[in-house]
């Protein structure tokens, strides 16, 4: 092929994509759509309130056998919130717990 030819297919090439483009995008409906985002489990989960998590709180350790500390009144949320998923995941079952007859592949 010669240079002229080269050019002439790369221009041809150029005008069709972009043709395309322009026909793509006047097609397309230029609306935003309205997107929401659904909570993921745990944040549905997850107490909000201080009196929902010191109720979650007392369960867990309930179910740990253990007993809110003293002075427990004085946390802060954010603090009684961290002691809350500390003893939640310290009291979620084990692999074997769920399943026992679970066989590990290596």
């Amino acid at each position: 092929m010669t240079g002229k030819k080269v050019r002439a297919v790369g221009a041809v090439a150029f005008l069709v994509g972009a043709g395309a483009m322009f026909a793509v995008t006047v097609v397309v409906d230029g609306d935003p759509k309205v997107t929401v985002q659904p909570e993921s489990a745990a944040k549905a989960d997850m107490p909000q309130t201080r009196e929902e998590l010191v109720a979650a709180w007392t369960t867990e350790l309930a179910k740990a056998g253990k007993e809110k500390p003293d002075g427990w009144e004085t946390l802060p949320t954010g603090e009684i919130r961290d002691r809350y998923l500390s003893q939640y995941f310290i009291n979620a079952p084990d692999a074997e717990d769920i399943d026992p007859g679970m066989v590990r592949r290596g």
